[in-house]
């Protein structure tokens, strides 16, 4: 009743879901996937629904979106994830899935997020790993930690038919959990690149340069390199400004030690706010986006900007050459960051759009979500044959 009151309606039986580019085709691969619903907060939301629509344009597969609602959600909070029905503001077409239609229909069933113990019992399923092995780690190691999300990931990982990772450094560490040696698959980590790309509208931005930074503020990625990076940089050049967002964790603590530092005299006009608008305006507007993830990960940030034309700047501590920025930075050496801040801007100054096409080939070749959905259907196309 809850979802007809929402003006949602849920198509009957076993054609639950099914777009309708899938209406006339002969589906014979039914694939749910279980995740967290977290429109524009969470970047394993975002990467699962264009996974979806990306295996949707294969011929022969329906995927569906299965809410995991999080630990001690209560019972009522429970019921509504597995009506399903719930549609993402962002993209209308998108809704999640009711359960009724997962665990009837699908022949596989694909786990995003493990706080649901039930989803770890359904078979055949598949594990896909958002996260890094230290993000992991790191969370479980925290005092109030519920989610066990290291022990957890490699209990999954021994007792699936599958485990998607997404770079060699993952596949590396997180192999060591397959006791077969043959069920981790290292696949492309892509995004939407047909909704990823510059736009004719912008952010008003201030800054002569423009420098973004859009990741968590959190242990294995921050901007306090960043921050003391621009700040010797608006020594020399007051015209600087650094557009943040994203700051979601010890928001406090960052305030106060941004004011007391007085970096916040080279922060631009929406400060620590988070965007409320589309952040293609801020990769299109923006001179240069610095991502730096302390253990070498490509982030969606990072690829977002990329397709969008706006140039990154990684730390150089990607053994694998798995990140694909536009500049490498020496690790944790602020002055050699604001030497290529200041490199990739001049770039951008003199051939704005030639820069914006060099991002966008990188982005292109490494970063298409299609080839990502390519191969896991495979995989998992080869699971459900050998049941």
């Amino acid at each position: 009743m809850a979802a007809q009151k929402l003006g949602q309606k849920f198509a009957p039986g076993e054609k639950g879901g099914i777009p309708p580019s899938k209406q006339d085709q002969k589906i014979d691969l039914r694939i749910a996937h279980w995740c967290n619903w977290a429109p524009r907060i969470s970047g394993m939301y975002e990467t699962t629904r264009e996974l979806i629509e990306a295996e949707n344009r294969i011929e022969g597969v329906l995927a569906g979106f299965c809410e995991t609602p999080g630990l001690g959600a209560a019972p009522q909070r429970i019921k509504k994830a597995a009506e399903g029905g719930r549609v993402d503001p962002m993209h209308v077409h998108f809704r999640s899935q009711d359960w009724g239609w997962a665990m009837k229909f699908a022949d596989i069933h694909v786990i995003h997020a493990t706080k649901l113990g039930r989803v770890g019992e359904l078979k055949p399923r598949a594990f896909f790993i958002h996260g890094t092995v230290e993000a992991c780690l790191g969370n479980e190691l925290e005092p109030q930690d519920r989610n066990a999300s290291f022990s957890s990931a490699g209990g999954y990982i021994a007792k699936s038919a599958a485990t998607f990772v997404t770079n060699e450094r993952s596949r590396l560490f997180w192999s060591q959990f397959d006791y077969s040696g043959e069920r981790v698959h290292r696949v492309n980590k892509g995004i939407d690149l047909e909704w990823w790309k510059r736009t004719p509208t912008t952010q008003d931005l201030t800054g002569e340069p423009s420098v973004l930074y859009g990741e968590v503020w959190r242990g294995i990625k921050h901007p306090l390199h960043l921050l003391y990076a621009v700040s010797q940089l608006y020594q020399e050049n007051p015209e600087i400004r650094l557009n943040l967002w994203g700051c979601n964790v010890k928001r406090s603590f960052w305030q106060g030690m941004i004011k007391a530092l007085r970096f916040d005299e080279f922060l631009g006009r929406p400060g620590l706010g988070n965007i409320i608008d589309y952040p293609e305006h801020y990769y299109t507007r923006g001179d240069v986006l610095v991502s730096p993830g302390i253990y070498g990960n490509v982030t969606r940030v990072h690829q977002e900007a990329m397709a969008c034309g706006c140039p990154v700047i990684a730390w150089d501590t990607d053994p694998f050459q798995d990140t694909h920025p536009y500049k490498y930075a020496k690790a944790f050496d602020i002055t050699d960051l604001g030497q290529k801040i200041m490199d990739a801007s001049n770039d951008v100054l003199d051939d704005r759009e030639g820069v914006a096409q060099q991002c966008r080939s990188i982005a292109e070749k490494y970063f298409d979500i299609n080839l990502e959905a390519q191969q896991i259907v495979s995989v998992l196309r080869d699971v459900v044959s050998a049941q």
